[in-house]
């Protein structure tokens, strides 16, 4: 069914070599990895890509600026480090570059809420069209996507339902942009997660899954069989990667439990 995925940071081990070696033992088929701290392990990893026990997946950020930034030269480092980042992902392998818009935490120029009398949405909007168009014509060329990803209120003020993101990856209608959902992230939205999911329909093309409190999946209250279900019946094949903010206990021990609580449910919702 689908391959499942893991995220870097949260894996055990002393080197690169060690904590791909861990993933694999856990019963992870790949590994994500986190573009903010490409400072801390990227030239060990590139110096032993040939070794690792797993595949990478995906990449996480990793980009200067925003897309839909007030000021265009920070526009521009945007989309030159999101193509500087698809070259990446097309060595490793990995399937894409994840991207949510823009975060409070990084704190980029903004519009005023109003510009010229038309609400600042309305302006991001035509401004990251052209751009996504730029950069999925880049990450097509080789054979990746850019995956636009919706974030929680708290954490953004634009694109933070999965619509959202659906409405802007149809709307810019190119085969190297897609959608990427988070299970953490959809909870915070009004409707149920299937019905999300469903709409999301053959745009969406990665998943990103962790526990209520963003841990990693099992020992909370979320219930990813409902979803899982709907990933199915939109004929979803690709990674379902654990991205989670902390573990619940020791990764030796918690991440091989959660590996096999997820297999699980992909077993039973293939099942039926």
């Amino acid at each position: 069914m689908w391959k499942l995925g893991i995220r870097y940071e949260v894996l055990p081990g002393g080197s690169v070599l060690q904590r791909f070696e861990n993933a694999r033992r856990y019963g992870f088929d790949a590994v994500e990895l986190p573009g903010r701290y490409f400072d801390n392990y990227l030239d060990e990893l590139l110096a032993h890509e040939e070794e690792l026990a797993l595949p990478v997946s995906s990449i996480s950020l990793g980009f200067r600026g925003s897309l839909i930034s007030s000021d265009p030269e920070t526009r521009r480092a945007c989309v030159e480090d999101c193509k500087r980042l698809f070259a990446l992902c097309h060595r490793l392998g990995a399937v894409g570059l994840v991207m949510p818009p823009v975060l409070h935490m990084d704190n980029h120029p903004r519009f005023p809420a109003t510009v010229k009398g038309r609400p600042r949405e309305e302006v991001e909007d035509e401004l990251i069209l052209p751009q996504l168009a730029e950069l999925g014509a880049a990450a097509s060329g080789l054979g990746v996507q850019l995956l636009l990803e919706a974030v929680n209120p708290d954490e953004t003020d634009y694109m933070f339902t999965a619509a959202k993101a659906v409405d802007i990856c149809r709307r810019v209608n190119h085969p190297g942009v897609g959608v990427i959902v988070d299970f953490f992230h959809l909870q915070w939205e009004k409707g149920n997660v299937p019905d999300l999911i469903r709409r999301a329909g053959a745009g969406l093309q990665h998943v990103h899954v962790a526990e209520h409190n963003r841990t990693e999946p099992g020992p909370g209250h979320l219930d990813f069989g409902p979803g899982f279900a709907a990933l199915r019946d939109i004929g979803y094949d690709g990674y379902v990667v654990i991205e989670c903010r902390t573990l619940s206990g020791d990764g030796h021990d918690v991440l091989p439990r959660s590996a096999a609580y997820l297999r699980g449910l992909m077993e039973e919702v293939e099942s039926t």
